[in-house]
């Protein structure tokens, strides 16, 4: 049997699927951990079983972050830049 064929058998049954959204999330622990190289290899490896599973991890994993979490406080700085400061009494 191939892997291929392994994988696609993997991915029809719900252990396959069970097993890649295992991975998944084992790998964005991993990435929050700084192991990036391991956080690949094991999305990759869930990426493998079943891509939907995987896309429903990371959809779930986007969807429990506020927009642009990571980069408030540049977004913050930025604001800064460009709005002037409206100082009160001003008119």
């Amino acid at each position: 049997m191939t892997d291929r064929k392994r994988a696609a058998d993997a991915a029809e049954s719900p252990e396959g699927a069970a097993e890649a959204r295992s991975l998944a999330e084992r790998a964005l622990h991993e990435q929050a951990a700084g192991r990036l190289d391991e956080a690949d290899r094991l999305l990759a490896q869930a990426q493998e079983l079943d891509p939907d599973a995987v896309a429903e991890v990371l959809l779930e994993h986007d969807a429990a972050r506020a927009p642009d979490a990571r980069l408030q406080h540049l977004a913050d700085q930025d604001v800064e830049k460009v709005l002037p400061r409206i100082k009160p009494g001003s008119a």
